[in-house]
């Protein structure tokens, strides 16, 4: 009787060990978390420390590794270093991303006639960049990122020049919109194969219409400063379907790349 008490009590043991060690391993580990976490004028962000790695840090709050490299401007792992602050995008049931008028698409952010599309980021642990997939649209200074700007997202990049520049199709595709839009002045939106779509903003004059084919390297616009800008220069957007993506992460390498580690580090 006494050694068959002893085993029940041995398994209640273990049972209780296997349930309980993984929470407290969670709840400490939260925690943990919690206190690197802060906020200042850009937003919440979490100020990396000894040991940490990017993955670890995506999976405490909950949002993807290639959410959180674009949103931060990180290209690969090794860019992550102890001190840097890492800006943490907001989870919401619905899209923060401001509305683009999408041809085929209605008020709602739902395509017409058809079901909803949903994109996953890559489930694979390593940070994907898709160099190479579009051009950049003009020749300029990189002079904002994508991320956090001013508390408020910035779905985009801005390149400034000088008013009258040739803007340039990133990649041949449909004009689905040619006009004024409330914030973003002239802007042209073209759509891509893959449901790939490119926004050029704040244009001086448009020189296509809706619905006009361009090639690649194409002239669409001028550089100006409609809408709400304060100086002349390209507001780019890169989107698939109505989920803006890091630009910096599908045109070519330049030597703002190196720059965008100090950005990054909030420097």
């Amino acid at each position: 009787m006494s050694r068959l008490w002893n085993q029940t009590q041995h398994v209640r043991l273990s049972t209780l060990r296997r349930v309980a060690l993984p929470i407290l391993i969670l709840f400490l580990v939260f925690n943990l978390i919690a206190c690197a976490t802060s906020f200042d004028k850009r937003g919440r962000y979490h100020k990396v420390r000894t040991g940490e790695s990017i993955w670890r840090i995506a999976k405490a709050y909950r949002v993807s590794l290639q959410e959180l490299a674009e949103f931060n401007n990180i290209f690969s792992p090794n860019d992550v270093k102890v001190g840097m602050r890492l800006y943490i995008p907001k989870r919401e049931k619905r899209a923060a991303f401001k509305k683009l008028p999408f041809d085929g698409v209605s008020k709602g952010g739902r395509r017409r006639g058809k079901r909803p599309r949903r994109y996953r980021y890559a489930s694979s642990k390593k940070i994907q960049t898709y160099r190479g997939k579009f051009i950049w649209p003009v020749n300029g200074r990189l002079s904002s990122r994508f991320g956090i700007r001013n508390g408020r997202r910035h779905d985009g990049i801005d390149i400034t020049a000088k008013r009258g520049t040739p803007i340039k199709a990133a990649s041949s595709g449909k004009i689905v919109f040619s006009g004024k839009m409330r914030g973003y002045g002239n802007l042209v939106l073209i759509r891509h194969k893959g449901d790939f779509f490119t926004a050029y903003a704040h244009n001086h004059r448009n020189k296509v219409r809706k619905g006009k084919m361009v090639k690649r390297g194409q002239v669409i616009a001028s550089v100006g400063r409609t809408g709400r800008a304060s100086g002349n220069h390209l507001h780019f957007e890169i989107r698939r379907g109505q989920t803006a993506r890091n630009p910096l992460f599908f045109l070519p390498e330049r030597a703002e790349r190196k720059r965008s580690k100090a950005y990054a580090r909030g420097n």
